[in-house]
C-alpha cells in the first residue's frame, strides 16, 4: 500500500489568522502561514495520534522536525495536519504529517517526538 493510502492516526484543522503568519514576525515577510505554524500543526497532531496510548502521567515533546513547506496559504484558508506514526522504538516516536489546504498539499513533515514523564518536564522547568 502506498503511503499516501494508509489512513492517518490523527487529523486536526484550523483557519489561519494574521497571528499565525510570516507577516506576525516582520514586515518584510509575506502575509502566509508561517514555517512554524505549519509545525505547530504536525505537534499538535502527532500527539493526539498517540494520547490515547499514553499514562496519565505521560506527555509527547517534540525533538526533530524536518519541513517542506511547499505552497503559500493566506489568511482564512483552512489547513487540515494528518499525522501518522510510522516507527516507535521505546519511548521514541517517528511520524509523518502531511499539511493539506482545499487544493493542494502544503507541507510535509517528518516529526521525531519522546514521551515524558510530565511531572518531572514541570519540575526541570521550575513550575511544579
Amino acid at each position: 500500500m502506498e503511503a499516501a493510502q494508509v489512513p492517518p492516526d490523527a487529523v486536526i484543522e484550523r483557519q489561519v489568522t494574521a497571528e499565525d503568519t510570516a507577516a506576525s514576525w516582520g514586515a518584510e515577510f509575506p502575509p502566509a502561514a508561517s514555517t512554524p505554524f505549519a509545525l505547530g500543526l504536525a505537534e499538535v497532531a502527532c500527539h493526539r495520534a498517540v494520547a490515547a496510548e499514553l499514562k496519565p502521567e505521560e506527555v509527547t515533546v517534540g525533538t526533530e522536525a524536518s519541513i517542506r513547506h511547499l505552497a503559500p496559504s493566506p489568511i482564512g484558508a483552512w489547513l487540515r495536519a494528518s499525522a501518522r506514526l510510522v516507527s516507535r522504538d521505546g519511548r521514541w516516536l517517528e511520524f509523518v504529517v502531511t499539511i493539506e489546504d482545499a487544493e493542494e498539499v502544503v507541507a510535509e513533515i517528518e516529526h521525531t517526538r519522546a514521551i515524558v514523564d510530565r511531572e518531572s518536564m514541570l519540575e526541570r522547568l521550575g513550575r511544579a
